[in-house]
């Protein structure tokens, strides 16, 4: 029980799963760490939910394009910070949620990829009101909490350890990294999503990212880490 007790370190991590809602939400929620993993040689693998096809305001540019588009800005960003695999579920933005049978999907992938840590948005957040953001990081904390229960729909076969979580966009962290010299390769990553950003739009949030993110020591990133004891029944959760 000790040892559950502890807070799991990803940047010990040799493998990690990063599932994002919609195909930029990685970057703005962890860009920076994912490079520093990438670059000390650990592996990372992304799975993008959602095909982004509701992320415009211009209507002229109808879903189906842009879902298309926002696929190549995916995989695109995810090669700045050294990321090669992006898998694509292809849930419709918004749409879809709540996403039935997401937590068997990602059960799936987490039992295929066996990773030590699965990186993901915090769907507890206050006042999130994105379905998709809600759906997706519930989803892989069910299915994390899940995993060893053969007769669950999208269990591993196999017995399959329990990957630690860090959730990023929260209101609770306990752990800050410092992002160093990967900050601009996260800005970099995102300058990647056109269709969502246009340089003003970049430069707003950045802007407002920064504000959020200076320590002492310069710009950071913030996770709730959780031990997967953690992550069902356990008010300590708040506090850990």
């Amino acid at each position: 029980m000790a040892a559950m007790s502890l807070k799991p370190d990803i940047l010990f991590a040799t493998r990690v799963l990063a599932v994002q809602p919609h195909p930029d939400d990685n970057e703005i929620g962890a860009g920076a760490l994912i490079a520093r993993l990438r670059d000390m040689g650990r592996e990372v693998r992304y799975v993008t939910v959602t095909d982004g096809s509701m992320g415009t305001m211009d209507a002229r540019l109808v879903p189906g394009e842009l879902a298309r588009l926002r696929r190549a800005e995916a995989d695109a960003a995810a090669a700045v910070l050294g990321v090669t695999e992006n898998r694509h579920l292809g849930h419709r933005d918004l749409l879809d949620s709540p996403m039935h049978g997401l937590r068997a999907e990602l059960m799936t992938e987490i039992g295929l990829y066996r990773p030590d840590f699965v990186l993901t948005c915090d769907p507890w957040l206050p006042y999130e009101s994105h379905p998709d953001h809600r759906a997706v990081g519930l989803a892989v904390a069910e299915a994390v909490s899940f995993l060893q229960f053969p007769h669950v729909p999208g269990a591993p076969q196999s017995l399959t350890p329990q990957p630690a979580v860090a959730f990023y966009g929260t209101a609770q962290p306990n752990a800050r990294i410092a992002a160093g010299a990967y900050w601009q390769r996260k800005w970099q990553a995102l300058g990647e999503h056109r269709t969502q950003f246009s340089p003003e739009a970049l430069m707003q949030l950045t802007s407002f990212v920064e504000s959020m993110s200076l320590g002492d020591d310069g710009f950071f990133e913030a996770f709730k880490v959780l031990h997967p004891f953690f992550l069902h029944f356990n008010p300590a959760a708040v506090l850990a």
